[in-house]
């Protein structure tokens, strides 16, 4: 069984994306709590690497690198306050509603969400496509507001979603406008990852692409996610000037081709952008 890594050091801490672990100097820090939010994690992680909705104690341990008893404690806290179910059966534990509170809260009190909803819905019934919201946590994109045409994906239509930001087109407008030292940062944290046989994942290649976009003001990725997807992107700016998100349009190959993207979704997703940060 997997040791707790943390035992001996109450300030080491899971990064922001749940990747790995930091060392946490502050005083305040309180490593209990995070080891909560660690178990918490681990469902996601399961989803997306093993395929599982669903984990047992042991695996729960595991992933989350805990001792077993410590696992246990903290899943029974989270199955008492609803975050947690327990199948009474098989004695597996997934995600409860409860978990929806923190999203509900979020999203409630996320000002660019708020501005950007009735845009983006405006945006989608043009050409009858899917327009997403993205904001950049960490070295990811998490997908925050997702409005779907009707033959979407299930997955599709689901916010929370995370990809890397160096491979995808609402990543990449992001980093060209954010600072140099910020952007080398990120990419510098980041795994390059090939999700396709299309993705670019040379470093050398990536900045070109990101320089690119900075001079264009929008990023048009080919396959470089999901196969056949050209996803359009423009950045999203506040007050200050600062990219806070970006407008990602997804369209899909033979419907759509590289020259009618360039004409049709371009502008309306540079459009759609520029209205949402005029209002920030």
């Amino acid at each position: 069984m997997a040791q707790d890594p943390q035992a001996k050091d109450s300030h080491a801490a899971l990064d922001p994306q749940g990747k790995g672990v930091t060392n946490r100097s502050d005083t305040l820090f309180v490593g209990s709590l995070e080891k909560g939010f660690r178990v918490l994690r681990v469902f996601r992680q399961a989803q997306r690497d093993l395929g599982l909705r669903d984990l047992s104690l042991t695996e729960i341990a595991k992933l989350a690198e805990l001792d077993k008893s410590a696992a246990q404690r903290f899943t029974n806290t989270l199955v008492t306050l609803g975050y947690l179910n327990k199948n009474p059966r098989t004695r597996r534990y997934s995600p409860a509603i409860g978990l929806a509170d923190f999203y509900y809260t979020y999203i409630l009190s996320n000002r660019i969400a708020e501005i950007a909803m009735p845009r983006m819905i405006e945006a989608s019934k043009r050409f009858d496509t899917t327009v997403n919201l993205c904001e950049l946590s960490g070295s990811d994109i998490v997908y925050t507001i997702r409005i779907p045409h009707e033959k979407a994906r299930y997955e599709a239509t689901v916010p929370g979603r995370r990809v890397p930001a160096f491979c995808a087109a609402g990543g990449v407008v992001i980093l060209a406008n954010l600072p140099a030292v910020e952007r080398d940062q990120i990419l510098a944290d980041s795994s390059f990852r090939a999700y396709t046989d299309h993705t670019i994942t040379d470093l050398a290649a990536v900045y070109k692409r990101i320089d690119t976009a900075r001079e264009k003001g929008f990023d048009i990725g080919e396959s470089q996610i999901i196969i056949h997807e050209l996803s359009t992107a423009a950045p999203v700016f506040n007050s200050e000037g600062r990219a806070v998100a970006a407008l990602q349009i997804p369209v899909y190959q033979p419907d759509w081709t590289l020259k009618r993207t360039q004409e049709k979704i371009v502008p309306l997703a540079i459009e759609t952008a520029r209205a949402i940060s005029y209002s920030l």
